[in-house]
């Protein structure tokens, strides 16, 4: 009898779990769809704009365009080239924002498609793209086992005339690259970044992804909120810009 409760309990409990499961994916799948169409106002509607299984989130997409709209974010960078990069690229076109937007890719033959959008798009001039090849890694700039990353001497010939950083976002490198592979972007970025920044880390749900995101606040000795699929890090404490909707 004992034995009948604790399994219908054991079920009950699980179904519960699956439940809620599907709320958060169902509630996910709702706020991205809200924040797609934002996004997408600031286009004309015979624009086609990719949008793959590999895109960045446009919830947290929408997240960077408050950020730099609200915070007035200047100097900016991602690693990890696409969707967002023509968003944030237009963002700075129709608002008249005068500012520096970098976007490194290591695939050169991406790199060469996505600037013919951007050119067709007229976009050009509000986004430069950084081709940096993945490479050995400075110990520097690694944890633990990380062999890869950026090629840091393309990227600091790129960015030797920048001197201050305000929002990176980071979807790169391939989270398979190797281990950690995404964790050198604040340990290289940190002599620049601004005594007032915003830091995306993409898909920091991943167990790699989760320990990163905790090195880079103790680095930074920022504030650190997770959203489930991204982590945002910030010194900036007055203000929550978050979509819309959107639950931590």
């Amino acid at each position: 009898m004992i034995n009948k409760i604790k399994n219908k309990l054991n079920f009950i409990t699980q179904s519960l779990a699956s439940i809620d499961s599907k709320a958060t994916l169902n509630q996910a799948s709702v706020l991205d769809h809200l924040a797609l169409t934002q996004l997408l106002k600031m286009f004309d509607d015979k624009i086609f704009i990719p949008l793959t299984s590999w895109s960045i989130s446009p919830n947290e997409v929408l997240h960077v365009c408050n950020e730099i709209i609200i915070n007035k974010r200047r100097n900016i960078i991602e690693f990890g080239s696409g969707f967002s990069t023509i968003c944030i690229a237009q963002l700075l076109k129709i608002n008249n924002i005068n500012t520096a937007f970098f976007s490194v890719e290591n695939d050169a033959n991406w790199a060469e498609e996505l600037n013919g959008i951007l050119k067709r798009m007229e976009l050009s001039d509000f986004v430069k793209i950084i081709v940096a090849p993945i490479t050995n890694v400075p110990k520097e700039f690694a944890k633990a086992n990380q062999e890869k990353w950026y090629d840091t001497e393309i990227l600091s010939q790129a960015l030797s005339q920048v001197e201050t950083i305000e929002l990176v976002l980071v979807d790169g490198p391939f989270g398979g690259t190797t281990p950690f592979a995404r964790y050198s972007a604040v340990p290289f970025l940190k002599n620049k970044l601004t005594s007032n920044y915003a830091v995306f880390l993409d898909d920091s749900a991943r167990e790699s992804e989760m320990k990163i995101a905790q090195d880079w606040q103790n680095l930074l000795q920022a504030k650190s909120i997770d959203y489930k699929r991204y982590t945002y890090l910030t010194n900036n404490y007055n203000f929550d810009i978050a979509p819309y909707g959107y639950n931590q």
